[in-house]
């Protein structure tokens, strides 16, 4: 069920909140991501970005952001045509994480006690180290758990596959297909179980696409589509499943405990401490969750061409219906907790204690229930005009189009009144000599998030392109250039996605304290009274849509004969009236909150790439290749800040991706630096990190830090693929890579040893001792308290703002291999013989290998590798076509 990011061409709007993401459109009806990543590759027809203003100007308040294309495949007319695939997937994590083994985890956490007390007592005894790693007593009496193998398979098996059926008449046209996925994830389920923990997921989706003849010149085009996913799983989050993991102790309680004389009923004895510590396998293992989604998308279009009554004139009407939603139900338990109370090394005999036992029941109950709808509804009408004589080519278009959207739950009266939007748009476009061109259009868009005045605005757009090859003067270097174009752009597109919260941005928001918060007034406690009336949010009527003005030019471009085509865009996009708070008011006007208000304005800057290179060797031998690559930067332009940051924390010119943070100097080396040194808080001793005292006060504080790094959003993407024929053999393969971006790792998660977190081996080869002095080691001095008790500022999400540090810092490139592909197709003569159209056999891998300059985890998995891992999958299939 999982939700990818993307974007196009960056992230413009600062505002945290903000509506980012691009608008998709499959067969012209607004769709989720998530919709869009259940689409069967088999169904889609085609697949475009379009990223200027002149082309996204004609779809309103949501087309900002870029819009995505997708167009599936329709019916024609002919003799039906049938295709089947099936296709086994196994899957493992890209890369497992390597941490230090149980027996070096002990003597680490000794030495991480010892090294910050001479006073310190080992936690783990040379004993109880040397009986641990004999291997001559029960695992469950000296426990050396690798909780990863106890929690996971090595690998999942899944399977997928699909019909589709594609023909028609003169009159009716159609395409239908069904899709079937079975995944499975990885974890492991206990047989005394009732019940099944792992993963499975059960995916089908259905889809059909009508093209009706009604009469002459008079259309019906019928598109719907059904997904609907099955999901079972354990009742914690599969991402947190797999960061238990990496945060239970290896050494201090077995994950069951086999029956003594007191607890010998049949039941799971699920291992702990006399503390309660907490069991990655038990947390698994104590229930599971069944949730069904299920979504559907409609569209009806009436296609009339008037024609007859004026020449190139067309009609289509449309209405589609969106619905999606999920509703899941929780089964539990109550799990029977024990620690080893005593075992007797003559006998064998051991004694378990229970642990909050209580409660506890083997017995599942209905832990939970909840269930959301979200419905869209769009009505559209367009009209289009062509016409053409002699050398000259016009096209008018029109469009109106109402969209309304509602959801439950809601948590407010006014947060459930149904969102609408309405669009009046029209294009013109004028052709000479099928050599130059021009385009203006305008968007007249209303959304009912503003007050009456600013519901309404006015989006302008132009464009104009040159195809210079077709000039007279260009045609002796047709031989080598056989095209040229130029093309410009310029427009403005409006956006009412600028916050999630307030809902309507001109309406007072009034809400209470709980109790105990920092807005309570002592008359009010008093008086008996612990929560008052706030202000959540002051109403504005005069904030506005947000407004991306863009600029782009552009060179299309073939070289001998179409062996090489090239793409080249140049772009700026300025965002206007980016919400955002405001910081300077007077103490004494009595604002309880900061007020928002169209104050903020970013610029982007950026390159698009794209070549293709295509040759046909013999008619047995041809290949494609293609390439992209975008560089994209995002500076702030205005913001208002508070008046006493200091200047190297000022937004301005910043990129508004790029982390603020201390800079990390290394380590000190001695007590002698420590003590010459600014004073920063934290119990610090030499080998803890060091921090550069930026306003030279003597005192580390969060005045020190600025702006580190690259932005955390990648500056340069950029990916190549390919594909060859040679007779029956196909072979394709496709990368994807991105650079100039920094990521910052954890060191609050992935501290060693506080609240049982393993040992990164990493962290084990290259840390701070008096072996190992280096002035900047991978990990600083041990301690088997969290890092941030000796050094508050890696803590960063602790104060008002975020602040990071140097020191964890990675300025991380990669290039990913992100699929590969094999494929043989029966001769010809065998599928004549067999009367059918096509049998393709093939192998493929997905994610099977990345170049990166990190290497500790998954780069793309971010600042905390202890989330459930990317998969690579290796899969062999067989498509039929008859």
């Amino acid at each position: 069920m999982e939700e990818h990011t993307f974007y196009v061409r960056g992230i413009t709007s600062f505002q945290s909140s903000a509506n980012s993401d691009p608008l998709i459109l499959i067969d012209g009806v607004e769709s989720s991501k998530l919709e869009l990543s259940r689409l069967a590759v088999e169904d889609i027809e085609s697949f475009s970005v379009l990223k200027d203003a002149s082309a996204t100007a004609m779809y309103g308040a949501r087309g900002a952001n870029g819009v995505i294309l997708v167009t599936t495949k329709k019916g024609e007319e002919g003799s039906v045509y049938t295709t089947a695939r099936y296709e086994m997937v196994v899957g493992k994590p890209t890369q497992e994480i390597d941490v230090v083994d149980p027996i070096t985890y002990m003597k680490m956490y000794n030495q991480a006690i010892m090294g910050r007390s001479n006073a310190g007592t080992p936690k783990y005894s040379v004993e109880h180290i040397n009986r641990t790693a004999s291997g001559r007593y029960p695992s469950w009496v000296y426990p050396a758990n690798d909780w990863y193998d106890i929690l996971f398979k090595g690998q999942s098996i899944n399977h997928h596959a699909g019909v589709t059926i594609r023909g028609g008449s003169r009159v009716i046209q159609y395409y239908a297909s069904v899709n079937y996925n079975r995944d499975q994830g990885m974890l492991k389920s206990d047989k005394l179980n009732d019940f099944d923990c792992n993963i499975t997921n059960n995916q089908v989706s259905f889809r059909t696409n009508l093209n009706i003849n009604l009469t002459s010149g008079i259309r019906l085009v019928i598109n719907s589509a059904t997904n609907i996913d099955k999901y079972h799983g354990p009742v914690t989050d599969q991402s947190a499943a797999y960061s238990y993991a990496f945060n239970a102790s290896p050494v201090d309680f077995a994950p069951i405990y086999p029956a003594d004389e007191n607890y010998s009923w049949p039941h799971i004895r699920f291992g702990t401490t006399a503390a309660g510590a907490t069991n990655p396998y038990m947390l698994n293992q104590q229930g599971y969750k069944e949730r069904t989604r299920y979504s559907t998308t409609n569209k009806a279009e009436y296609i009339h061409n008037l024609s007859a009554l004026v020449k190139g004139l067309e009609v289509r009407l449309s209405a589609s219906y969106v619905q999606s939603g999920y509703y899941d139900n929780t089964f539990t338990t109550t799990p029977y907790k024990y620690y080893l109370k005593n075992y007797d090394f003559e006998t064998g005999k051991h004694t378990l204690a229970g642990v909050g036992n209580t409660m506890a029941s083997k017995t599942l109950r209905v832990g939970g229930n909840s269930n959301t709808t979200d419905t869209r509804v769009t009505y559209e009408g367009r009209v289009y005009h062509t016409a053409a004589w002699g050398d000259h080519q016009t096209s008018l278009t029109g469009v109106f189009q109402a969209y309304e959207r509602t959801f439950t739950p809601i948590s407010s009266v006014l947060n459930g009144m149904p969102q609408r939007n309405l669009t009046y748009s029209g294009r013109g476009s004028y052709g000479y000599k099928d050599r130059y061109f021009g385009e203006v259009s305008v968007g007249y868009n209303g959304s009912e998030r503003f007050a009456k005045g600013n519901r309404m605005g006015v989006f302008p757009a132009l464009g104009a392109a040159w195809v210079a090859s077709s000039e007279k003067w260009m045609r002796p270097a047709s031989n080598w250039l056989s095209y040229l174009k130029f093309r410009f752009s310029w427009g403005k597109v409006g956006n009412d996605g600028i916050i999630s919260t307030p809902r309507y941005v001109y309406l007072q928001d009034i809400g209470s304290t709980g109790a105990g918060t920092t807005k309570d007034v002592e008359a009010y406690k008093s008086a008996g009274s612990s929560s008052r009336k706030i202000v959540n949010f002051y109403g504005d009527e005069d904030i506005q849509w947000e407004i991306a003005e863009q600029a782009n030019l552009g060179i299309e471009a073939k070289f001998f004969k179409g062996l090489l085509e090239v793409q080249a865009d140049i772009y700026q996009e300025i965002r206007h009236n980016i919400l955002s708070n405001r910081y300077v008011i007077p103490a004494n006007v009595g604002i309880e909150v900061p007020p928002l208000d169209n104050i903020g304005k970013t610029r982007s800057r950026g390159i698009d790439l794209s070549a293709k290179v295509q040759h046909q060797f013999s008619n047995d031998f041809w290949m494609i290749l293609n390439a992209t690559a975008t560089y994209n930067k995002v500076v702030y332009k205005e913001i208002e800040e508070a008046t006493n940051k200091p200047a190297w924390q000022r937004m301005a010119g910043k990129e508004i991706s790029q982390a603020v943070g201390y800079i990390a100097e290394g380590v000190f080396r001695d007590q002698a630096e420590i003590d010459n040194s600014p004073r920063q808080d934290g119990d610090v001793m030499p080998g803890d990190i060091k921090y550069r005292d930026l306003n030279g006060d003597g005192v580390i504080t969060v005045a020190d830090a600025t702006y580190i790094g690259y932005p955390e959003t990648p500056r340069v993407i950029y990916g190549f693929s390919g594909f060859l024929n040679y007779k029956e053999f196909e072979f394709s393969f496709a990368f994807q890579g991105s650079g100039k971006r920094t990521f910052f790792m954890n060191p609050k998660s992935i501290s060693p040893f506080y609240g049982d977190h393993a040992m990164l081996t990493a962290i084990y080869e290259d840390h701070w001792s008096e072996d190992n002095m280096t002035s900047r080691p991978f990990w600083p001095r041990l301690s088997p308290q969290n890092i941030v008790t000796h050094n508050p500022q890696e803590d960063w999400y602790s104060g008002a703002e975020v602040r990071k540090s140097t020191y964890f810092m990675r300025e991380c490139s990669f290039l990913r291999c992100t699929s590969l592909q094999l494929a043989y197709n029966l001769p010809r003569k065998l599928l004549n013989r067999w009367k059918m159209q096509n049998v393709k056999l093939f192998i493929s891998a997905n994610n099977p290998f990345c170049f990166t300059n990190f290497k500790i985890w998954d780069v793309e998995l971010g600042e905390n590798g202890f989330n459930y891992p990317i998969q690579k999958t290796y899969s062999m299939g067989l498509n039929i076509s008859f």
